[in-house]
């Protein structure tokens, strides 16, 4: 009897695990792993540039920001290059909105306020 095991790369998701994951999502998990915020930073914020993020990795990369950034002026630059980001979605909004309050300067606040004002169009803005 012979068994024959078979690995390779499946674009539609899968791997050996079965359980199909945004690439992004994988690399937001991968910035993680680095020690200093500084690195992190630079490193979310690259991912928060992509083109074509998907809503599912702007969501998961907003929860990452404010649970593992510590300095507010780091989460701030990640979270304002998100916004800019002509990808930048509804569910990546109302992610953000749900935790504005975690914030500690008002400052901060207004700018990502004013920052997601700038971001709609003007059909949006119209209703």
């Amino acid at each position: 009897m012979s068994v024959v095991f078979l690995s390779g790369c499946n674009n539609a998701g899968g791997g050996v695990w079965g359980a199909k994951r945004d690439k992004t999502i994988v690399r937001i998990d991968a910035v993680d792993k680095l020690k200093f915020e500084q690195d992190k930073r630079l490193r979310y914020k690259k991912i928060a540039q992509i083109q074509g993020i998907s809503p599912d990795a702007q969501v998961y990369l907003i929860k990452t920001v404010f649970n593992k950034l510590t300095f507010e002026n780091a989460k701030e630059e990640v979270l304002l290059a998100l916004i800019r980001n002509p990808s930048f979605c509804d569910s990546a909004e109302k992610a953000i909105l749900d935790r504005l309050d975690k914030l500690a300067f008002e400052s901060s606040k207004m700018k990502i306020l004013k920052a997601i004002s700038e971001h709609e169009t003007p059909d949006q803005a119209g209703g």
